[in-house]
């Protein structure tokens, strides 16, 4: 296997991953936004953008339905 593939799918993973973490802070501030108010959703925006996967398990746990 040629050493460029392989770097054309990670470097292809790597974009997907990037936009779905872009895609999840922006769906998160939302949704909170919507449901609690715009500081809240500003701070939850702000821990999944840093925790990331760990950070949107939490929002996901802790919203109100």
């Amino acid at each position: 296997m040629d050493a460029s593939i392989v770097g054309v799918g990670f470097g292809t993973i790597i974009l997907l991953i990037w936009i779905l973490s872009i895609v999840a802070v922006i769906w998160v501030y939302s949704d909170a936004k919507d449901k609690q108010g715009t500081n809240l959703g500003c701070l939850w925006a702000l821990v999944v953008f840093a925790a990331g996967p760990i950070g949107l398990i939490a929002y996901l746990i802790v919203r109100n339905k």
